[in-house]
């Protein structure tokens, strides 16, 4: 089953102070082998006690619906300084499974010149990309979510890498490589009317880690990004992750955001 944009309808419910919304996640629920689906948004206005008893009712509202229609696996993301939208979660018995920081950086043509070594992905190098992909992610959140086995988060890095070099999931992926394997890569998404890129997937063989493959594969994803007329690109990875975050930051991102993720199993 091949990971595309499309999505599922987004179901929104809304009350006289508040709003929520979310939607099926039709590959993650073939992936784990249980029905997921995402909560998209959680807004109410008012001061802290008013919004949180909001979102608590809407949360149950939502709550409702999915376990109506066959929700085993329910996830949100939200900002680190929502704690209206955090609290209500908690109550609700969601758990914390996964903390992201975003970074961006504002490219401007500023990456004319590729790195040796690094270049788009072809065809063949699908069995080189793959067993990275197998054994590269240890930091993601499906590996760090006790209710998945580790064998489903590595299928599910797999599959999702393997829909990005098919297109599906990905407008690019660059690779870079050592005596003819690749080492590392990253795939990416671009909104040419925003003219802004997302780095979605890094990864880099682990005995090729601290030795520069990663930043060369990182940095031909920018000059991919310069080309294609982005003036931003964002890139995200966890909190715990800190040797990605100082890979980034090398690369003259600045952090942006950060965000909490939580799972609820219904």
């Amino acid at each position: 089953m091949a990971a595309t944009r499309t999505q599922a309808p987004l179901l929104r419910i809304e009350t006289s102070s508040g709003a929520a919304a979310w939607r099926a996640l039709q590959w993650d629920t073939h992936q784990f082998g249980i029905s997921a689906a995402r909560l998209e948004a959680l807004d109410a206005s008012g001061f802290y006690r008013e919004a949180r008893a909001e979102k608590s009712t809407l949360l149950a509202l939502v709550l409702n619906e999915c376990h109506s229609a066959g929700v085993r696996y329910l996830t949100a993301r939200v900002d680190a300084g929502d704690l209206t939208s955090i609290h209500s979660l908690e109550e609700a018995g969601f758990e914390l499974i996964d903390g992201i920081q975003t970074f961006l950086l504002s490219i401007n043509g500023n990456h004319s010149s590729p790195p040796p070594d690094a270049r788009l992905f072809r065809p063949s190098d699908m069995t080189d990309v793959l067993e990275i992909a197998r054994t590269a992610f240890v930091f993601d959140r499906f590996h760090a979510d006790p209710s998945l086995a580790p064998e489903v988060a590595d299928r599910v890095n797999e599959d999702w890498t393997r829909n990005c070099c098919l297109g599906a999931a990905a407008d690019a992926v660059l690779v870079a490589e050592e005596e003819g394997c690749v080492v590392s890569y990253v795939t990416c998404r671009i909104d040419r009317g925003a003219r802004h890129g997302v780095v979605i997937l890094v990864a880099t063989a682990p005995a090729a880690r601290g030795k520069g493959a990663g930043r060369r594969a990182s940095a031909a994803a920018l000059h991919w990004f310069s080309n294609q007329g982005a003036a931003t690109v964002e890139v995200g990875t966890q909190l715990r992750n800190v040797p990605a975050a100082r890979l980034y930051e090398s690369l003259g991102f600045r952090m942006h955001r950060t965000s909490l993720t939580f799972r609820k199993l219904l």
